[in-house]
């Protein structure tokens, strides 16, 4: 007997499709198994900053004096300053460290945020808690978010420190694309992405420690802890994607910044050339330029006392309140 081409043809489908389905079930069981494992030790060290229509911002205050809000990049959360920095800046100063939208603890009313998204809730989230003419400092994409609430709002802040920043566009993983693909994405952040990611995280930590280290174990298990989850899965790669499209916009204005900015950076950042930091202090006129070397990306944990002493250039700038 002959069975028809056709009936075989979508028997075949059909068995491909229960597969997937499968698969899919199994990938969405692991994923949710290793999230709650992994989050297990953390908790929210701070308070929400729920803003009308956009989401809570997780923020948290500690130490008196000169207010520093600290901005996390890519795929980070607040434990990049709890596990690095944080102890030593709250001494001098009050410090403001906050999950950005949809990262860490931080929520969001919409998959997608804007840069310009991210820094109107940032805002609205220092004037809820009254915080004054604050010093920004920026990691990597969070320098970014510093520079662009600066060119918005360069009246309310006192000036801005950046740490490896890519203030004209940064290298894109392939991962980041395919999570931004509609349908794709989400079915591979609340699936696969999750349990095969673990790898890939320790090998991107390395690179940003490298050249002179490697990463904190307790930074590598909360860092994979926040990052391999589907919500900050989407949030970074969003954030990643559409973050290069405010470069063109940013980086007309970044000769017309009205604030003083410290500018740190490694000449052996593996993330992003030191040529980003040398054309961000020719175009800003306000600004200081402080090399580095051997330090890598992450300069908080290789460096903190050369972000201390950034902070103090900036209050001493020329034109600043602490220089009048």
């Amino acid at each position: 007997m002959r069975i028809k081409k056709s009936s075989l043809e979508f028997k075949i489908i059909l068995g491909v499709l229960g597969v997937l389905i499968f698969l899919s079930l199994v990938g969405k069981g692991l994923t949710m198994m290793l999230v709650g494992r992994r989050l297990e030790p953390y908790s929210p060290a701070g308070e929400f900053v729920c803003l009308e229509d956009q989401g809570c911002l997780h923020v948290l205050t500690e130490g008196e004096g000169q207010p520093v809000v600290l901005l996390h990049g890519y795929g980070g959360s607040i434990y990049d300053w709890k596990l690095s920095i944080l102890d030593e800046l709250k001494r001098d100063y009050q410090i403001v460290a906050l999950d950005r939208p949809g990262f860490g603890f931080s929520t969001t009313d919409s998959r997608g945020v804007t840069v310009f998204d991210q820094v109107d809730m940032i805002r609205d989230a220092l004037h809820s808690l009254g915080i004054e003419n604050p010093i920004l400092v920026g990691h990597s994409r969070g320098g970014n978010i510093a520079l662009a609430y600066g060119l918005l709002f360069p009246e309310e802040i006192k000036g801005i420190v950046t740490l490896a920043a890519a203030p004209y566009g940064g290298k894109m993983g392939w991962y980041s694309r395919v999570l931004n693909t509609p349908l794709l994405g989400p079915v591979l952040a609340h699936t696969w992405f999750v349990p095969l990611g673990e790898q890939g995280v320790k090998a991107g930590l390395e690179e940003a420690f490298g050249p002179e280290s490697s990463p904190p174990p307790d930074y590598l298990d909360a860092y994979t802890a926040f990052e391999l989850r589907p919500g900050q899965l989407l949030a970074h790669a969003f954030d990643q994607v559409h973050g290069r499209e405010v470069i063109p916009w940013m980086r007309e204005r970044y000769q017309d910044l009205q604030v003083p900015v410290v500018i740190l950076h490694s000449a052996d950042d593996q993330n992003v050339p030191y040529e980003q930091a040398l054309l961000l202090h020719m175009a800003v006129p306000r600004s200081r330029l402080l090399e580095l070397s051997g330090v890598g990306h992450e300069i908080m944990f290789n460096r903190p006392d050369l972000v201390s002493h950034g902070l103090r250039m900036l209050e001493n700038f020329p034109g600043t309140d602490s220089d009048q």
